[in-house]
């Protein structure tokens, strides 16, 4: 399939058009004048009417993939040195103190969003300095560990949340299911780029997750 690329951190152009039909959220994919906006596979296989099988998981495999990445996100983050905080990736002016945090925080905006019934372009872009403070991995590894409490008590708790519920968010109307799901597949998207990013930076991380931890979760298959 022939298809154009933008990348709007650095090519002007591509933003202007994004701004033109009004669109402020990436990524963002646009056929014609029908847009999907964020890694969607499901509103994505009807863009582009594909047939197969699109992974959705379900209520133990997200309980079990959630506790697997989520776990592995903390332990990686207080292997970083504290010096490392403020590096940016080169596809992205983003620090990666900012780039830990936000691994963590779809899920937990998936979650109040099931309190407020709407997720804002607002719960997508927080900033570790605005939700935590002046803090460092120790402190960021932390939030992820109760985010993960928080998402086992949402899906197996005493108050687990109704998962058919319908949520509006950013990318249109979803229920509680798609985003607690999308939320899973962005933190694994992220696990593997953080991975990628400690051996940019000359580091090793300890016992990482394999692609079989991975497995039965929907993420894109390009890295960045």
């Amino acid at each position: 399939m022939e298809y154009e690329d933008g990348d709007v951190e650095h090519d002007k152009q591509s933003m202007d058009e994004l701004l033109a039909r009004g669109i402020k959220s990436v990524p963002v994919t646009i056929l014609d004048d029908k847009v999907v906006i964020g890694f969607n596979p499901q509103e994505l296989a009807k863009l582009f009417d594909l047939s197969g099988d699109i992974p959705v998981a379900d209520v133990s495999t997200m309980l079990e993939k959630y506790e697997i990445v989520l776990v592995a996100a903390a332990k990686t983050f207080r292997q970083i040195p504290a010096d490392r905080w403020d590096w940016e990736s080169p596809e992205r002016q983003r620090t990666l103190g900012q780039f830990c945090f936000h691994l963590s925080d779809r899920p937990d905006r998936a979650m109040n969003a099931y309190n407020v019934g709407v997720y804002s372009n607002y719960d997508r872009g927080r900033t570790v300095e605005d939700i935590l403070g002046d803090v460092g991995f120790e402190e960021v590894a932390q939030y992820c560990e109760d985010v993960l409490k928080r998402v086992k008590a949402s899906l197996d708790g005493d108050a687990s949340i109704d998962l058919e519920k319908v949520l509006d968010t950013y990318m249109g109307n979803k229920t509680a299911w798609e985003m607690m799901d999308l939320g899973l597949g962005h933190s694994v998207h992220h696990i593997k780029q953080l991975y990628a990013y400690m051996g940019m930076m000359g580091l090793t991380p300890i016992d990482p997750l394999t692609e079989k931890d991975f497995e039965g979760i929907a993420v894109p298959t390009e890295l960045f």
